[in-house]
């Protein structure tokens, strides 16, 4: 969109924006997905506060989560 806007205003001619309906049409639903995705990543799910391990009894259990996926044959 940004690309549109200043090679139009270069040219001086707007005909590059309305012109081309497919271009600018998926540019605004790029921009529109993208704020959705800002939001969800910033807004909605936002920073998670990590608990410490002694607080859920489950030492064990987050012992395990923490191991590789692929252990070293030693």
């Amino acid at each position: 969109m940004l690309q549109l806007i200043i090679d139009s205003s270069l040219q001086a001619d707007w005909s590059g924006i309305t012109g081309n309906p497919v271009k600018t049409g998926l540019s605004l639903i790029s921009l529109v997905f993208d704020i959705i995705f800002i939001i969800q990543h910033y807004v909605l799910y936002g920073p998670v506060e990590e608990r410490s391990e002694r607080e859920n009894g489950d030492d064990q259990i987050l012992e395990r989560e923490r191991d590789p996926l692929l252990a070293r044959s030693e």
